[in-house]
């Protein structure tokens, strides 16, 4: 995961049956052009709820070396609070899509909400369309799925998934959250998914940390910020 700020890399990982009678989907994004001869006709004005595939997303501005300085400097700092790690997941077209992502967080008790930062990457492409996604966050016996569903390196152990709420989530994690998306917001080079949580379990374990871009259980990342500060 160093030097892969925002770890959004897409890793397309099983053929699956999933439960025919699946809720949640969004709405088509585009509507087929009526056919030639018939009267035309205004299509439907989507709710105000509906969630639409983000534009503009990769709108960066021009780099210059003090921009890329800066960036470069942001990542640094920010690799210095320490995170967990989760593998976002998703299912379209009998498909589980997953990736690894750091940039997760709870948002609201009440309602339920969490958030998961979401950069240039087909997860952003499928959640317009799937309208729902699962996070598993890691424990420290499964960095392998992390660097996985980073694209970094196969797995020598096949993923495998456990079914709620019709989302699949990582078998073996610490906690899984399943979720609807309810809003969505660009944030620079980033897109903000707000889920509302639908399911919750967790279990006792070490978790997997990811810190100064590399994972580690706690231990390794309390001995190497030790080495780092001699």
């Amino acid at each position: 995961m160093a030097e892969r700020e925002g770890v959004a890399r897409l890793t397309r990982v099983a053929k699956v049956a999933p439960p025919t009678d699946s809720t949640g989907m969004m709405p088509p994004i585009r509507q087929a052009p009526p056919a030639p001869g018939s009267p035309s006709r205004q299509p439907p004005t989507p709710p105000r709820s509906a969630i639409e595939a983000p534009t503009g997303v990769a709108k960066l501005t021009p780099r210059s070396a003090a921009a890329e300085a800066a960036a470069r400097e942001l990542r640094q700092v920010m690799g210095r609070f320490a995170t967990g790690v989760t593998v976002v997941t998703t299912t379209h077209r009998d498909t589980i899509h997953g990736m690894t992502a750091n940039a997760f967080l709870s948002v609201s008790l009440r309602p339920p909400l969490v958030l998961v930062s979401l950069g240039r990457c087909r997860m952003s492409e499928m959640l317009p369309r799937t309208g729902r996604y699962g996070v598993s966050v890691l424990a420290s016996d499964q960095e392998h799925f992390a660097a996985h569903f980073a694209g970094q390196k196969v797995s020598p152990v096949d993923p495998s998934f456990v079914w709620e709420k019709d989302l699949p989530l990582l078998d073996g994690a610490l906690a899984h959250v399943g979720c609807r998306v309810v809003d969505v917001h660009t944030a620079g080079d980033h897109v903000l998914w707000i889920g509302e949580v639908e399911y919750l379990s967790h279990r006792e374990a070490e978790p997997l940390l990811f810190y100064t871009g590399r994972f580690g259980t706690l231990r390794e990342v309390s001995d190497r910020a030790a080495q780092q500060s001699r």
